[in-house]
């Protein structure tokens, strides 16, 4: 499983809304739409177009060039994703669209088939 911070942009980016974190088995790839499900409601989903992943890292030295002891790790995975319309959406999420389009900020949309 890998940690990963889902960051909530607005359709086409933009200041983050808001943020979740996840422990998944992969890390989503840029151009896939997810949809997240809240455990204290009985119906619906959240929809999302993930516009980028960012990795942060950290190494030990400064140095240019490895050795075999050094070794980096992962401080954080940001799966960067735009709010988005798809089927099943929570009321509150499709407000949410609706607002954002309102603003001229039109959210990519599932394909139905995809169900």
């Amino acid at each position: 499983m890998v940690e990963c911070r889902l960051i909530v942009v607005p359709p086409g980016g933009g200041e983050a809304d808001y943020s979740l974190d996840f422990n998944l088995p992969a890390v989503p790839r840029t151009g896939e739409f997810i949809t997240v499900s809240r455990e204290d409601r009985d119906y619906g989903y959240e929809c999302f177009y993930v516009r980028s992943v960012w990795w942060e890292m950290s190494y030990p030295s400064s140095g240019p060039s490895a050795t075999k002891s050094d070794k980096g790790k992962i401080k954080m995975i940001a799966i960067e994703a735009e709010t988005a319309r798809g089927p099943h959406m929570t009321e509150e999420h499709k407000r949410m669209c609706d607002a954002y389009e309102a603003r001229g900020k039109k959210p990519k949309e599932f394909a139905d088939t995809m169900y």
